[in-house]
C-alpha cells in the first residue's frame, strides 16, 4: 500500500496544513516508519521540525530524504537553508550546489544563498557571479543589487554600484544601509555633494549609524551628534 492510501496520511496532512505541529510530527513519524523509502515523507518531517524550531532534526530528515532520492532538489535546498541558519556555511554551500547541479530544479534562490555565503567567506568573485545569475533568473527581486553594489564599490566600479543601488532605491527608499552605500559609491566617484546627500539620508533612516556620522563629519567638517 502506498503512503497516499494509508488511512493516517490524510489525517496527518490535515494537522500539517493546520499548523498542528506536534500532531503532524507524530503522524509523519509513524508514516515514515511504515513507508521508509518515501523521500516526500522525510521532507515533510523536515518541514515540521523546521516549523518547530528544531533545526538539527530538520537537517537529519532532509538528509534522509536526499539519501532516498539524491535528485530531490527541494530537499537539498531546504537542507541548505537549515545549515545556513546554523552557521554551517560550507555544508550549506554544498547543499545549494547540489540544487544547481540538477536540471529542472528552481535555481534562483540557491544562487542567492551561494552568493551570500561567498560574501561571508570572502570569495568576492564567486559571490558576484552568483548574484549576477540570481538577478538574471529572478529580475523582479532586487536584494541581489545590494550585495552586488557592495562588491562593485570594493572593486572601484562606482558607476555600476550606483546603478544597482538606484534600481533598488526605487522599491526600498527607506532602506538606510542602501543610502550609506550610495554615499560610499558617490564618495568613490568624487561626487562630494551627492555623497553628503546620501549619508544624510542614511542618518534620517537610522540616526544611530555611526559610519554615516563619521563620513559626514569628515566631508562637512561639522561634528554630527
Amino acid at each position: 500500500m502506498s503512503y497516499e492510501h494509508d488511512p493516517d496520511y490524510l489525517k496527518t496532512m490535515e494537522s500539517y496544513l493546520a499548523g498542528q505541529w506536534s500532531e503532524a510530527a507524530a503522524g509523519f513519524d509513524k508514516l515514515d516508519r511504515n513507508h521508509p523509502d518515501t523521500a516526500y515523507l522525510k521532507l515533510l518531517r523536515g518541514n515540521v521540525a523546521y516549523s518547530m524550531g528544531q533545526l538539527g532534526g530538520s537537517v537529519q530528515h532532509y538528509r534522509d530524504a536526499v539519501q532516498v532520492d539524491p535528485s530531490y532538489g527541494i530537499a537539498w535546498y531546504k537542507l541548505g537553508v537549515c545549515l545556513f541558519r546554523m552557521g554551517r556555511l560550507s555544508e550549506a554551500e554544498d547543499a545549494f550546489s547540489e540544487v544547481l547541479a540538477r536540471p529542472g530544479q528552481s535555481h534562483a534562490m540557491a544562487r542567492y544563498f551561494i552568493g551570500l555565503i561567498s560574501v561571508f567567506l570572502g570569495n568576492d568573485i564567486k559571490a558576484a557571479a552568483a548574484f549576477t545569475q540570481f538577478r538574471t533568473e529572478s529580475p523582479e527581486s532586487k536584494i541581489a543589487n545590494f550585495y552586488l553594489a557592495q562588491l562593485r564599490v570594493r572593486d572601484g566600479q562606482f558607476a555600476e554600484a550606483l546603478e544597482l543601488l538606484q534600481d533598488l532605491e526605487a522599491d526600498s527608499p527607506g532602506f538606510g544601509e542602501l543610502h550609506y552605500w550610495m554615499g560610499a559609491a558617490h564618495l568613490g566617484a568624487h561626487d562630494t555633494t551627492e555623497a553628503i546627500r546620501s549619508f544624510t539620508k542614511a542618518l534620517d533612516v537610522n540616526p544611530d549609524d555611526e559610519r554615516a556620522k563619521m563620513k559626514l563629519s569628515l566631508l562637512t567638517e561639522v561634528q554630527w551628534p
